[in-house]
């Protein structure tokens, strides 16, 4: 181990003890007990973690913990992260032109169900229908999850209802009765859009080799920080609650929601979110117009099938559709 990566892995041990109780005044020389290192070392290490990001006062007694940066880390991410799996392998970088391309790579190398991909910026980032997803740095959540369902293809249609559900569960505590599914995979605070999802997969034969789902979440984004042609149906929990939101606990209650979700719907489908999901719906019992390609199927939205499955009372027939542009006919 070089000098560099030496000194990195002590600033993270320290990181660790130092942060478990914040506010408490460590002294250096326990410090350095602690360790068994030298006072420059420390020092070079302290330093690193000021680098970090991470707001350290030092004094005469010692060095105290502040508090950290709102940035999405692999060590912020995981730290007291409260999932059994999701989450708990992650690749974190600054920019890539996509997360759920490089997830995608993961998963063929064989990384684990759960593996996490995110990204400060993204340079490509895009959406369902080949949209380009808009992504500044520093103000929302990009990241790709690794599923592995190992069940047959026919049931993939749900996942986008399932991580539809798992963010709108984690948005409405941030904004109640303001939240809402617009079918298939976004989100909506008060009829604008405050996130998506881009479903992934790869398929041998009807079996699911396994899934990217791709989220984009805008979370501490000002008017200004949409492109001037987004800004009327768009907007961010920031805007929403009128105050800065913590990226990383928000990343880290969507991943809980989510293996919650996730593991329901492996063994039931969304037998038991249904409820749920019409009380989210933004379509429920109105008129509208579905996009096929070049085909257009209009009628009453009735229900939702199993695997999230749309179900349209059409003039002719009752149909069921699992993907489409949908708008509400206006009546």
């Amino acid at each position: 181990m070089n000098d560099k990566a030496r000194l990195e892995s002590l600033a993270d041990d320290i990181l660790l003890t130092i942060r478990s109780r914040p506010g408490r005044v460590r002294t250096i020389s326990s410090l350095v007990e602690r360790f068994g290192v030298s006072e420059d070392d420390l020092s070079r290490a302290l330093l690193y973690i000021t680098q970090w990001g991470y707001r350290l006062k030092h004094g005469r007694n010692g060095v105290t913990y502040l508090d950290a940066p709102d940035l999405l880390t692999a060590t912020e991410i995981g730290y007291q992260l409260k999932t059994k799996y999701l989450g708990r392998t992650i690749y974190a970088y600054n920019s890539v032109h996509s997360t759920n391309d490089i997830a995608a790579r993961l998963a063929v190398e064989g990384a684990p169900e759960g593996t996490l991909v995110t990204s400060e910026i993204q340079t490509k980032g895009r959406g369902r229908l080949s949209r380009s997803w808009h992504s500044p740095p520093e103000t929302g959540i990009y990241a790709s999850i690794i599923l592995r369902p190992g069940f047959a293809s026919e049931q993939a249609p749900g996942l986008s209802i399932m991580t539809a559900l798992a963010l709108a569960d984690t948005i409405e505590a941030y904004c109640p009765d303001q939240t809402k599914i617009k079918w298939p995979n976004d989100v909506l605070i008060s009829g604008r859009k405050v996130a998506g999802i881009l479903t992934e997969l790869a398929a041998e034969g009807r079996r699911i080799e396994h899934v990217v789902i791709g989220v984009g979440i805008n979370v501490n984004h000002q008017a200004e920080d949409f492109p001037s042609e987004l800004r009327p149906t768009a907007t961010s929990l920031r805007r929403a609650t009128r105050r800065k939101q913590s990226r990383v606990e928000l990343l880290q209650k969507f991943l809980v929601r989510l293996e919650k979700e996730y593991n329901g719907y492996k063994k039931r489908g969304l037998r038991t979110s249904r409820t749920r999901l019409r009380w989210y719906s933004s379509l429920m019992g109105h008129q509208v117009k579905l996009a096929l390609g070049r085909r257009i199927i209009e009628g009453r939205v009735l229900d939702f099938d199993l695997d999230g499955s749309l179900i349209l009372q059409t003039e002719q027939a009752r149909v069921t559709l699992c993907s489409g542009e949908v708008t509400v006919v206006k009546e």
